[in-house]
């Protein structure tokens, strides 16, 4: 299985405009380590992991085996949305929204939502006081 981690973590890095400093100093590590992580030198451990894949909103499976190289870091600006990771539909066909997903689009637990779909666009779902 190859991992994806240094450059995901590379990508996050400069789509949420930190330095490696500034990233260094919100994790508690040293800049020396990010740059090796980055580089594939070494790799963080699962506490560091988990730090890095909530800061960046993302499952724990994308920092480490997604490769999000073929999607740019400005193709998704945080103030218009974001790659918020993949649901699970249960046996009933619903869905949970991530809480961050909610939050950027004001969602309150009640609200309507308008599902949207086309096979050959996909799904889309649009918060039904928008209309």
């Amino acid at each position: 299985m190859e991992l994806h981690i240094a450059e995901n973590l590379k990508i996050m890095r400069q789509k949420y405009g930190y330095t490696l400093e500034a990233l260094a100093e919100i994790i508690s590590v040293s800049r020396q380590t990010v740059a090796k992580w980055e580089a594939g030198d070494s790799h963080p451990d699962i506490i560091n992991c988990i730090k890095l894949a909530n800061l960046y909103k993302m499952s724990l499976d994308e920092l480490v085996n997604k490769p999000l190289m073929a999607v740019q870091k400005n193709d998704f600006a945080p103030e218009n949305g974001r790659i918020c990771g993949v649901l699970d539909i249960s046996d009933e066909g619903s869905i949970n929204l991530p809480k961050p997903v909610m939050e950027l689009f004001d969602i309150k637990c009640g609200d309507k939502v308008l599902l949207l779909a086309d096979k050959t666009q996909g799904l889309a779902l649009v918060k039904c006081s928008q209309f």
